[in-house]
């Protein structure tokens, strides 16, 4: 038997989003929290906030920082090299050690590009900080606890626009999850929604760990779970999750 694990990308991909969803598919908050605590990383409370969009339940994923006890905004700069040794150092398995580090490196690489520096130099800002570093290997930890062996995505829907961020105001889909879809199979869909709906950590999540574009595999439906998302697109903003079986 393999074990599939279906991305359904219609109100777009985040961490927070993908992170929330596998909460709802089954993985334990406690589980999820003992991993992460072999990471050399602190002052964080993971809030797994279960509640109902469209009738529909999920979970809205926060992390919330311990010295402002506010959500994570993504402040903090942390170099990729720095994060990849963290992650190398740590107590996870090998598997998702794999996996976290394979996701910073596809974002890390795309940074480079887009902003013209070698990849070990690159310096995350928001994709650096707790928070996102908690989404990451978050759901590398969460995929290994599944027992996920192939991960399938339906296209990518983003919306239009300009978004803010550190450096300013920027282009929807943002410059690094173009720099992502170069060159690969992942299909774009572009919706009249006036905000991100792909983010780098979401794209960064699929790429890296070798998820392929396509209609859902026919399989034995086992689960399903709903992440919410935490922009106002005036539509059900949710990432779901299906996880199956095939022979």
């Amino acid at each position: 038997m393999k074990r599939i694990l279906y991305f359904d990308c219609s109100a777009g991909v985040s961490g927070d989003m993908t992170l929330g969803a596998l909460i709802h598919l089954g993985v334990s908050p406690a589980d999820l929290l003992a991993e992460l605590r072999k990471l050399d990383v602190s002052g964080y409370e993971i809030i797994p906030d279960r509640g109902e969009m469209n009738g529909v339940t999920g979970v809205n994923l926060r992390v919330l920082l311990e010295e402002s006890r506010e959500e994570g905004s993504g402040h903090g700069h942390r170099s990729f090299k720095s994060i990849r040794d963290m992650i190398a150092a740590s107590g996870l398995d090998e598997e998702a050690k794999r996996s976290a580090i394979g996701i910073f490196a596809v974002i890390a690489e795309a940074e480079a590009a887009v902003h013209g520096v070698p990849v070990d130099e690159v310096r995350f800002h928001e994709v650096g900080a707790v928070d996102s570093i908690i989404d990451i290997a978050g759901a590398a930890v969460c995929m290994s606890l599944l027992g996920i062996d192939e991960l399938w995505c339906s296209p990518l829907h983003d919306g239009r626009g300009h978004v803010e961020c550190r450096h300013g105001s920027i282009p929807v889909p943002v410059p690094a999850v173009v720099e992502m879809l170069k060159g690969t199979e992942y299909l774009l869909v572009s919706e009249d929604v006036p905000t991100e709906m792909v983010t780098p950590t979401g794209m960064g999540i699929l790429k890296g760990m070798g998820a392929r574009c396509g209609p859902m595999p026919p399989m034995r439906v086992l689960g399903a779970g709903y992440g919410f998302g935490k922009r106002d697109t005036g539509r059900f903003n949710a990432l779901r999750v299906i996880m199956g079986e095939i022979d």
